[in-house]
C-alpha cells in the first residue's frame, strides 16, 4: 500500500506542474511509452520474429528455401534408399535365381520309334558300326555272344558265341592302328578282351587288362576316336582310359554326380557329343560326364521309357548307341529297342 501511495504522490505532484509542463508530463509518460513499446514490438518482431520465420521456413539470409533444399535432399535421400532397396532387392532375387539348382537330371526324352529285340539277350555292349550295323554282346556264362544285327529290319543277322568260361560284358567298334574296322568284346571277372573282324565275326586275337584291383573286372567299354583310346567302367565310380593297341591304362577318373557324390555301379558306356555317358545299373538313369574331370555334365531320368512293372526288376536298361539321328536304347531281356531323341541336347547329333 506505501509503494502504491508513492506513486500515485509522484503523479499528482508532476500533474501540479505547469500546462507545458503538464504536455511534456503526458508525453513522457504516456505517449513516449507507448511509441516506444510499439517501436519495440516492432523491432522484436522483426528480429525474433522473422528470424522464427526463417527457422520455420527455412530462408537463409540470401533468400534460399532452406526447406525446399531439405525436401528435395530428403526426396534424393528416399530416391537412392528406394533405389538402393530395389538394388538390394534385385541382388537379393538374382541370388535367388542363382540359388535354384540349374543341374537337374531331366526327363527330356522322345521316343519316337519302338523297334523289336531279341527277348532273350541278356544284353551287355550296344553300339553303331562305321559300316551302319548295330552290333550288341551279352553276357552269362554259356550264353555270352556277339550279334550282327540289320538297323533297317533289326534282324540279326549273324551271331557267334565265345567260350562257356567266359561271362560276356560290354563291346565297342572301333579302327585300329591299321586303319581296319575291329569291335572289341571284354568280360566280367577274366581280364580279357577279344578282337574281332566286324564283317565275319572271327576272332583276331585276345588281349589282357587291368582295372580296379582285387577283381579287375570289365563291364562296359567305348571308344573315342580322338584321342584314340578305350573308356572303360568296372562297376565301381571310376572309369579306365586304355591304349588302343595295348589295353594298358593311361589315366583313370572317378565320376559325380551334380551334387558332388560319386557314383558306383556304372556300366554300359557311350560316348555322345564329346561326354561319356553311362548306364547306371539297377537305375533307368543316363549320366553324362566330363572326360578330364568326371563330373556330371546331363543326366536322365527315363524310368517311363519302359517301366519297370512292363519288364520286371532284374531286366535293367543297359544299351546305348549313337545313331545318326537318334540314340538307340535297351536293357537285359528286353523285346524292344527305342530310337530316342534328347529334347534338351542341341546338336547332339551334328556335332556342335
Amino acid at each position: 500500500m506505501h509503494h502504491f501511495d508513492s506513486v500515485q504522490q509522484e503523479l499528482q505532484t508532476k500533474k501540479n506542474s505547469t500546462p507545458v509542463g503538464r504536455t511534456v508530463f503526458i508525453l513522457a509518460i504516456v505517449i513516449l511509452p507507448t511509441t516506444l513499446l510499439v517501436l519495440l514490438g516492432y523491432i522484436a518482431y522483426y528480429f525474433i520474429g522473422h528470424a522464427g520465420e526463417n527457422i520455420a521456413f527455412g530462408v537463409e539470409e540470401d533468400g534460399t528455401n532452406i526447406e525446399d533444399e531439405n525436401i528435395f535432399d530428403r526426396a534424393e535421400t528416399n530416391n537412392d534408399e528406394a533405389t538402393n532397396t530395389e538394388t538390394q532387392q534385385t541382388r537379393e532375387n538374382a541370388t535367388t535365381i542363382q540359388s535354384v539348382p540349374t543341374n537337374i537330371i531331366s526327363t527330356a526324352f522322345t521316343p519316337y520309334e519302338q523297334v523289336p529285340h531279341d527277348a532273350t539277350s541278356w544284353t551287355q555292349g550296344l553300339s553303331y558300326g562305321d559300316d551302319g550295323y548295330i552290333y550288341e554282346t551279352t553276357g552269362l556264362r554259356g550264353q555270352s555272344k556277339l550279334l550282327k544285327i540289320d538297323p533297317t529290319t533289326f534282324e540279326v543277322i549273324k551271331s557267334v558265341y565265345i567260350d562257356d568260361f567266359y561271362f560276356g560284358e560290354g563291346s565297342t567298334f572301333y579302327t585300329d592302328a591299321y586303319g581296319n574296322d575291329r569291335l572289341i568284346f571284354i568280360t566280367y571277372e577274366e581280364q580279357t578282351a577279344f578282337i574281332f573282324d566286324p564283317l565275319t565275326l572271327t576272332k583276331l586275337k585276345t588281349l589282357t587288362y587291368k582295372t580296379t584291383p582285387p577283381w579287375n573286372e570289365g563291364w562296359g567299354i567305348t571308344f573315342d576316336s580322338v584321342e584314340v583310346e578305350f573308356i572303360v567302367s568296372d562297376g565301381t565310380s571310376t572309369l579306365f582310359f586304355m591304349d588302343r593297341d595295348t589295353l594298358q591304362v593311361k589315366r583313370k577318373i572317378v565320376v559325380t554326380r551334380f551334387d558332388g557324390t560319386e557314383q558306383d555301379s556304372l556300366n554300359e558306356l557311350e560316348l555322345m557329343g564329346g561326354l561319356i555317358c553311362c548306364n547306371i545299373w539297377y537305375e533307368d538313369e543316363i549320366i553324362c560326364v566330363d572326360k578330364i574331370t568326371g563330373r556330371s555334365v546331363r543326366e536322365y531320368d527315363l524310368s517311363t521309357l519302359h517301366p519297370i512293372e512292363e519288364r520286371g526288376y532284374s531286366h535293367v536298361m543297359n544299351g546305348i548307341a549313337l545313331g545318326e539321328d537318334h540314340v538307340l536304347i535297351t536293357g537285359k531281356r528286353w523285346d524292344r529297342m527305342y530310337k530316342v531323341r534328347f529334347d534338351d541336347w542341341d546338336g547332339l547329333f551334328t556335332g556342335n
